[in-house]
This record gives C-alpha cells, sequence and structure tokens, in this order.
C-alpha cells in the first residue's frame, strides 16, 4: 500500500469533502481517503498495482476539485 498527499483546492465545507472521498472511492485500487477542507488536503492510501496518482488526480477533477 501507498499514501498519496495531495493539496486540492474548492473544498469549502464537510459536504465538498464527502463529495471528494466518494468520487476518489470509485477508483479501482483506493483503500481509505479522508478529505480535510480546512486544510485543503487529500490524503489517499492506495494499492499500486491497481491505481496511480494520476487517477486519482483524474477523479478530483473530475470531482469539480483543482489539484496540486
Amino acid at each position: 500500500m501507498k499514501q498519496l498527499q495531495l493539496m486540492v483546492s474548492g473544498m469549502d465545507c464537510t459536504s465538498c469533502e464527502h463529495r471528494l472521498e466518494t468520487a476518489v472511492s470509485h477508483v479501482d485500487g483506493v483503500a481509505r481517503s479522508k478529505a480535510d477542507h480546512r486544510a485543503g488536503s487529500l490524503s489517499v492510501v492506495i494499492d499500486p498495482s491497481k491505481a496511480n496518482e494520476e487517477a486519482i488526480r483524474a477523479s478530483v477533477e473530475k470531482a469539480g476539485f483543482g489539484v496540486s
């Protein structure tokens, strides 16, 4: 398992956190995720044989958030 820490823009509330966590959880290989709108961060644990950072970033952007 591998942990990724991403900075995410556009989260304003706990509903945004939930929407982002739900979107990322649909990526095959994601074990768990935790978003924090106050810190503007997303922590994701993935199985690197199934998921990669590019797939996570694409999921974040598709959910309507920015990622750096």
